[in-house]
């Protein structure tokens, strides 16, 4: 379902005219607004930077009381509101949420952090408020976009919503803004690269969330690498409509018949163990390619932590650095050496020193966790060593080792695996000795 724009040139002139007028009104109403502001340093000011202390770390009950009180001491400005409605809407409390992004807007018709608020709230994807529709949704990640064109974080949410709607353009318009306006940084495009520059010809890569998601297809779109790689988040192919798109887009079979296919739906083991139809989705396909008739090779992506697809997966899995290459047998090694080399190859020509997480993302989810995926880079070092080590490759093993140990402390995070690389250099010391003694 494609949307074509409702405005010819002239609506353009007229439209542009009112944003200018809009612009104009906002910078009044800001200053009227700041001046109800109290000074940085009294104790208003401080209960509303404590909240978003607190909201960073997601302590977000202790937060929202932090920014209560700021409200109920004098504060009364767009920003306030609208990181309590955020706050609010991340804590499940809608009616909180929808009632403070409305007052964020009474102060401020064009606040962007308001309106990406009610597109989240209003988004039926989510949980969200009981009148929740995607026309409403989209009419404020629209607003918000429109609001502050540089702000990536309604594009999370309209990105999907572009993808529902069938709209690439939107969709491509989303991902060129989330890389070129720093809402992914440097630093993460350089570990997307990573990820997806050594997968073989064709091959879909299976995705676990927003941040190993977005920026990998941001890459290929807006720098032309590797579009033959098909990206699939795991976590929407719950989504059955997702599904038909991805199979559609990248010439994948659907998972079951059409009409067992559109029975799916969560169940539970007998365990208690819940299978989402995400799961259900792979393991259909890794049936189809277990049996010759899937067209494409098959990776995940090692931020992946559930790799339980269908019996024996693990057993059918190599590591190959920035992800695992599944094979329709089990292998007799867990280790593909080849590619983990060429990951390591590949992670020395790229910068992976600065942050992780712009300084504008407002997910304290995202705050929290992205940071993390730079230890993958670590990690497959440790793998290619250990591997190195049982060959008797002891030399070899220690500078592997040694180079991740001057990759971690070049990162933002600092040195997180210390231990387990002392631990590898220290066999593959031992390993040196015993070598030279024969």
């Amino acid at each position: 379902m494609r949307r074509q724009s409702a405005f010819q040139a002239f609506g353009s002139l007229v439209a542009g005219k009112l944003r200018r007028l809009g612009f104009l009104l906002s910078v009044l109403l800001s200053t009227l607004v700041l001046a109800q502001v109290p000074n940085p340093g009294s104790a208003e000011s401080n209960h509303f930077e404590k909240g978003l202390e607190l909201y960073r770390q997601n302590l977000l009950e202790e937060a929202i009381s932090e920014f209560k009180l700021a409200a109920k001491e004098g504060i009364s400005n767009a920003d306030l509101h609208a990181w309590m409605a955020e706050t609010y809407r991340r804590l499940e409390e809608f009616d909180d949420a929808e009632e403070s992004a409305r007052k964020a807007l009474s102060l401020d018709p064009c606040h962007a952090f308001a309106h990406t608020v009610l597109g989240n709230a209003y988004y039926p994807q989510y949980k969200s408020v009981s009148n929740a529709s995607f026309d409403s949704a989209y009419h404020h990640l629209q607003k918000a976009v429109e609001c502050d064109p540089t702000d990536g974080n309604p594009w999370t949410a309209l990105w999907c919503e572009a993808l529902r709607r069938g709209d690439e353009p939107l969709e491509k318009r989303g991902l060129k803004v989330m890389a070129e306006s720093g809402f992914l940084t440097p630093t993460l495009l350089s570990v997307a690269r990573w990820m997806i520059q050594n997968l073989p010809d064709n091959c879909i890569l299976l995705t676990n969330g927003d941040m190993d998601t977005y920026p990998p297809l941001a890459v290929q779109h807006v720098e032309n690498m590797r579009h033959d790689v098909a990206i699939v988040n795991l976590p929407m192919l719950n989504l059955l409509w997702y599904t038909e798109l991805v199979c559609e887009r990248y010439g994948l079979p659907l998972p079951y018949p059409e009409d067992e296919f559109r029975e799916l739906a969560v169940s539970r083991t007998e365990d208690g163990e819940w299978i989402y139809v995400s799961k259900k989705v792979v393991r259909g396909w890794l049936d189809l390619f277990e049996a010759g008739r899937f067209p494409r090779p098959i990776a995940i992506a090692v931020t992946v932590a559930d790799l339980d697809f269908w019996p024996d997966t693990r057993e059918q899995l190599t590591n190959a650095g920035a992800f695992w290459l599944v094979h329709p047998e089990r292998v007799v090694s867990t280790a593909d050496m080849t590619l983990l080399r060429k990951s390591l190859e590949t992670a020395k020509t790229m910068d992976f020193s600065g942050p992780l997480v712009s300084e504008k993302d407002r997910s304290p989810i995202r705050m929290n966790s992205t940071p993390q995926i730079i230890t993958n880079v670590t990690a497959a070092a440790l793998v290619y060593a250990q591997a190195l080590l049982r060959s008797g490759k002891a030399d070899e093993a220690y500078e592997v080792a040694s180079w991740a140990e001057s990759f971690e402390k070049k990162t933002v995070l600092g040195p997180q695996l210390i231990d387990q690389i002392q631990q590898l250099k220290d066999k593959a010391e031992w390993g040196r000795e015993q070598e030279e003694g024969e």
